[in-house]
């Protein structure tokens, strides 16, 4: 009798790293889109649904300079999908916390990013901070003064 051999999956060699870094979820990891990335927004959703499906409280954390452009369909897919699950989003996600060493970007970020208008259209709070390890101070201390299921 011959024992069957377990052959390699041709499609693990393939498979597309995620784009959220969960390893120390409820702290989310949001790596920034590389410059000119295209074609990432049906993931992106697909992904933070997967997230929100949780029911669990997080932060998210992303570091670096954000993209000046985004490809239309990437935009209208993550723009479309914010809107229909900003309920589940301001229910679920406690803050968006960005790192910008940079002072410059930083600081042309505080006049862009941190507005009335952008708060008005994200239902959490967003903040930015010079370095990592502010951040996750911030994150953490967040993520320890509520309940994180529901």
């Amino acid at each position: 009798m011959m024992s069957k051999i377990a052959m390699p999956d041709p499609d693990a060699a393939r498979a597309v790293p995620p784009l959220f870094d969960l390893g120390a979820f409820p702290l989310v990891r949001l790596p920034m889109p590389e410059p000119g990335a295209t074609g990432y927004g049906e993931r992106w959703v697909a992904e933070f649904d997967m997230i929100l499906a949780r029911e669990t409280r997080f932060v998210m954390l992303s570091i670096g300079p954000m993209p000046e452009r985004e490809a239309h369909d990437d935009r209208k897919a993550r723009t479309l999908w914010l809107k229909r699950r900003r309920g589940d989003l301001g229910r679920l996600c406690l803050a968006h916390l960005h790192v910008e060493p940079d002072p410059l970007r930083r600081a042309a970020m505080q006049a862009t990013v941190l507005t009335a208008k952008m708060a008005a259209a994200f239902p959490y709070p967003l903040a930015l901070f010079a370095d990592e390890d502010s951040a996750l101070e911030r994150a953490w201390t967040l993520l320890r003064a509520v309940p994180l299921t529901l």
